[in-house]
């Protein structure tokens, strides 16, 4: 689904915009680039982000700083971040759908909000106890994960 039609379900461009932009603060123009980045097949358009980016500083969500001419700086408000957070869900959703990853590395949250998101669309085709097997499993592999991690970090 190339172009803006379709692409994005009810409220997700804003959502999608205001996570970019919690990433670092940017110029349209940067955000724009990196829509195109993380959804290779979306192709934004000013005609849609903008409006969207406008609508962001209409509720308080973002912020204009530096204005210089025409190329302003968006950077996300704390009323921005907390209501981010409340729709952390959602926005895992999108990442699931579209293959999309929008937040940090270090963005567990996120992660976890994806994982949900998967096996909550299949929880009910799988024995209970099976599930909670795979969980446990892939628990004890993320806490392995840290101590190779650790053990690294103090050999290196």
């Amino acid at each position: 689904m190339a172009g803006g039609r379709n692409f994005f379900q009810h409220g997700e461009l804003a959502l999608v915009v205001l996570a970019l932009v919690r990433r670092r603060p940017m110029h349209g123009y940067d955000l724009l680039a990196e829509l195109a980045r993380v959804l290779p097949s979306y192709r934004p358009s000013p005609g849609s982000v903008y409006p969207a980016l406008a609508a962001l500083v209409e509720e308080g969500l973002v912020e204009t700083a530096g204005d210089s001419g025409r190329r302003r700086v968006y950077r996300i408000t704390r009323v921005g971040r907390d209501a981010l957070a409340r729709r952390r869900s959602a926005l895992a959703a999108f990442e699931v759908r579209t293959g999309a990853r929008l937040g940090t590395r270090e963005d567990a949250e996120a992660a976890l909000d994806r994982l949900r998101a998967r096996v909550l669309a299949v929880a009910e085709r799988v024995d209970p106890d099976r599930l909670d097997s795979i969980l446990d499993s892939a628990a004890r592999e993320v806490e392995a994960a840290v101590e190779v991690g650790e053990k690294r970090e103090s050999n290196g």
